[in-house]
């Protein structure tokens, strides 16, 4: 069980159970979505430990986009926007990117005249992908393994924080690498947001390595009471994964505030957001049940989070699953219910075999690929539009 990474509380709130099955595994795995009973902290109890969710990243190899959708390249010029509004860095700066993928984040820096970036990423290669297609240097290591002289007068952390296990002890490396007085950005799901609209993919924001669920106030002690002070916080949607993020900018200072602010609202949200994700997991739930009693032969395009929580929470699983393909070349070849990962090049014998896609994200093209690349004839079924017309 983790303890509260804000006020080292240990009482805690059960909010939710999130099964989870993945590839290689013979059996579900799940984790607790908790808030922590004395500052409301939202995080996810009974989880794996931090080795072992970076060796999930490196062998899934999540968000490598050789060619980048659009909708993601908007994302990350809102973020650079925000830190060119609100932080006083010179283009002489040295700055470094955790998490930096294919380093196009860091892209935006060097395009715009900075030439000291320099990006850290866990996966070898998304850091070689960077290095072939922007010309800039990322290192492969993880936070705690990562280690250099130089200081920096701006670290950028995007999508990094909700992944991380041991929060304080990440944040206190991360100070070591800063400079006094340097800028930390930070961009994390915003939590208190969650349960506002009915999510397009149920339960999407409970993903294995999203552990921390931050509101405003829970980042705001977090940050504070790890030697940064706020400089601006904002929240924004993004229409590619169609969520808000929370785009905060922080300062390095000399000491660290023990007092905290209790959240108040992040509990609420996270209740609502499992009520919302359970009415929009019903009518799939429908679906897949009619797939399990005719037990005609399924089709499964994808393998990634989605599909590991759908074979835990709906009768997918139980269904005759004749296939399974991904794009991913790092799951191709592992075994899924007994079921080999292929390419979706081995698609073109089957094509009178009901699909399921499982993604929203890339549902309409992996759709147009099955119908204009492959002339599909049997269904196409997926969470947007239920069955192909």
């Amino acid at each position: 069980m983790r303890t509260c990474e804000v006020c080292n509380g240990s009482e805690q709130v059960h909010l939710h159970r999130q099964h989870f099955l993945f590839p290689g595994l013979a059996q579900p795995v799940h984790y607790n979505v908790v808030a922590c009973q004395g500052c409301g902290f939202a995080f996810a109890s009974d989880i794996p430990d931090q080795s072992a969710l970076d060796q999930f990243y490196q062998s899934v190899e999540h968000h490598l986009h050789t060619e980048l959708p659009s909708g993601l390249a908007r994302i990350h010029a809102q973020f650079f926007q925000f830190i060119e509004a609100h932080a006083d860095v010179s283009q002489d700066a040295s700055i470094l990117d955790i998490g930096s993928g294919m380093g196009h984040f860091l892209a935006h820096f060097k395009q715009a005249g900075f030439e000291r970036v320099l990006g850290m990423e866990p996966s070898p290669a998304a850091a070689e992908q960077a290095r072939a297609t922007y010309a800039i240097e990322v290192k492969s290591a993880t936070v705690d393994a990562f280690d250099t002289p130089e200081r920096f007068q701006l670290i950028s952390l995007c999508g990094v924080l909700e992944h991380i296990a041991d929060l304080r002890r990440s944040l206190a490396k991360i100070a070591t690498l800063l400079a006094d007085g340097g800028y930390l950005f930070v961009a994390v799901p915003d939590a208190e947001a969650f349960g506002r609209a009915t999510p397009a993919e149920p339960f999407l924001e409970f993903a294995l390595e999203h552990i921390n669920f931050f509101s405003r106030m829970s980042l705001d002690n977090l940050m504070r009471g790890n030697g940064f002070e706020k400089v601006a916080v904002i929240s924004q949607h993004n229409d590619f994964y169609d969520n808000h993020y929370l785009l905060a900018l922080y300062r390095k200072v000399d000491t660290s505030a023990a007092s905290w602010a209790c959240d108040d609202v992040a509990a609420g949200s996270l209740r609502q957001y499992v009520e919302l994700s359970n009415q929009a997991l019903a009518p799939v739930h429908l679906l897949t049940e009619q797939l399990r009693a005719s037990a005609e032969p399924v089709l499964i395009w994808g393998a990634g989070s989605l599909t590991s929580r759908l074979l835990c929470d709906t009768p997918l699983g139980k269904a005759n699953i004749c296939g399974i393909v991904d794009r991913n070349r790092n799951l191709q070849g592992k075994a899924l219910l007994g079921v080999t990962i292929a390419d979706p090049s081995t698609l073109a014998t089957q094509t009178d075999t009901t699909v399921f896609i499982a993604s929203t994200t890339y549902a309409g093209q992996i759709r147009d690929t099955l119908v204009q690349q492959y002339g599909w004839r049997g269904r196409i079924l997926s969470l947007v539009t239920g069955a192909a017309q």
